[in-house]
């Protein structure tokens, strides 16, 4: 089991604002829809790495 305390799957960091947090697959399909919750700019597969356990 992993030591990490939240169920993220990928990394997202948003390239207008800076801005980066952990997200699941939910998460990333409805930022990649909405674009970023922080700042509103459109978001792309590009934006997102997977986490590494």
């Amino acid at each position: 089991m992993s030591a990490r305390s939240t169920t993220g799957e990928y990394e997202f960091a948003c390239p207008q604002c800076g801005e980066g947090f952990e997200v699941n697959r939910g998460m990333r399909g409805a930022v990649l829809d909405r674009g970023c919750p922080i700042c509103g700019s459109v978001a792309s597969k590009r934006d997102f790495s997977p986490l590494s356990l």
